[in-house]
Order: C-alpha cells, then structure tokens, then sequence
C-alpha cells in the first residue's frame, strides 16, 4: 500500500507512517520502528500529516498517533490527487491549444463547428469518443422529425456507443416521441434512459465528465449558429451538475 499512497500524493517517509497508522494507534516510538522511520524524522512526519488532517493525537501521555477513520482519510488523497491532475490537463490543454492556434492548426480541446459538415462531424464525435457516459439535454425546442437523415446517422452511433457499454442519459421535452431506434434501446437496455422535461437550458452533451458540446441553437434548431467541443473537467463538472438537478426534477 506504500506505493499507492505515494502514487497520491505523499512523500516516501509519510507514506511508510500512515500506512502503520492506518491499522494501528502508536507513540512516537512504537510508530518510529514499526513504520521504519528513524526517530529523528518521525516528529517532523506525523506533524506533516496531522497538518494535512490525516492523523490525530490523544491527549495522553506518552500521546499516541492514529487515524479516525480509514477511507476517509483515503477518499481525501484522492479526491486531492484528481484536483492536482485537473489542473495539470487543463494547463496542459490550454499550452497545446495556443500553440496549434499560433500555428494556424486543428486543436483537438476546442472546436468550432458552423458548417452543416462541420457540425455532423462534431456531433458523432461526441458519441464515437465516448467511453464511460454522455448526458444529453435536449431542450423544447428540439424537433426529431427535423433534419432527420442526419438525426439518424446519431442515433446509430448512440447505438454503437451503447452496445459497447456506454451508459447514454437523456431529457427530452415532455411531448417529444422517441425516434424508432432510440425507443428500442430505451425499453430493452437500462444503459440508455430517457426522462421528461420541458426545459429552455442550451441544447449539450456532457462526454465522460470532461467533454462539452454545446449547440447555439435558435427556435428553428435547423438555423443552428453553430456548435462548439470543448474539453474542460470545470465547465464538465459544472453542467454535470445542472444536468442531476434536471434529472431529479424530470419524469
């Protein structure tokens, strides 16, 4: 478990210390031979940790050393360790995408779809990509029967994307009827689920937590002012949350 609480975070010395702790409630100097940390260090260690939240001391003496409660303090190095790793990929991202920009090339992190091909592609790219989850808002104004060759080609790749073990979420308008192929996932699958709402939120996709795509639509949704792709946990996380309050709030 060394290595793995390294991995999240913790230096060699506190990794050793909490790994004992974990299981056991120590003094200093039990704590000291038992985690293989010279005496000398353990004090500045346990003080790191404790600094962290991550262990506590007793009030007695000699005082002893332990943590409170296991997955807790496990839940917290990880939910850190995900921070650190968002922040390092959108630094990362946005690095990429200002050098592709100087360079006059495609970004993959951030697209911009105004043709009707343009637009295809970006949409079947949000389902082709899609390893673990899309949630999807469609708002009142969407219209199935409306650019429906193009509306069929989705469908199939939410088939695709489903068959190969996608969970696919989505709220449709209250009086929208389920395209033939979207109806047979619906009643023979529970990897894809449809709820009810009337909504005006913008017409987007959220792709595993990370990816948006979000359509600029009008009323007429065939006079789409065009679509964007954007790869960013944040704005993910963000809609993500909108899209659960909506998914309590529907039928």
């Amino acid at each position: 478990m060394q290595e793995e609480l390294k991995q999240l975070g913790l230096e060699h010395y506190e990794a050793k210390t909490l790994q004992v702790l974990l299981k056991e409630k120590l003094n200093l100097r039990e704590l000291s031979k038992k985690a293989g940390v010279p005496f000398g260090k353990i004090y500045s260690v346990v003080k790191s940790l404790k600094e962290k939240e991550f262990v506590k001391e007793t009030n007695s003496r000699p005082k002893l050393v332990y943590v409170d409660n296991a997955s807790e303090v496990i839940s917290k190095l990880i939910k850190e360790k995900q921070g650190k790793e968002k922040e390092l990929n959108e630094a990362l991202r946005e690095i990429a995408t200002e050098i592709d920009k100087e360079k006059n090339r495609y970004t993959k992190f951030f697209e911009i779809g105004v043709t009707n091909e343009e637009r295809r592609n970006i949409q079947l790219r949000s389902f082709k990509e899609a390893e673990d989850e899309v949630l999807q808002i469609l708002n009142i104004y969407h219209n199935s029967n409306v650019n429906r060759q193009s509306k069929l080609t989705y469908e199939k790749e939410i088939e695709n994307a489903v068959k190969r073990g996608v969970v696919f979420k989505a709220i449709y308008p209250k009086k929208i009827e389920l395209p033939k192929i979207l109806n047979r996932l619906n009643k023979n699958t529970d990897k894809f689920q449809v709820k009810r709402l009337d909504t005006d939120f913008i017409r987007c996709d959220i792709i595993d937590k990370k990816k948006v795509l979000i359509k600029l639509v009008q009323k007429d949704v065939v006079n789409s002012g065009g679509v964007l792709f954007i790869e960013n946990e944040r704005l993910a996380e963000n809609l993500t949350k909108i899209f659960n309050e909506m998914w309590e709030q529907a039928d």
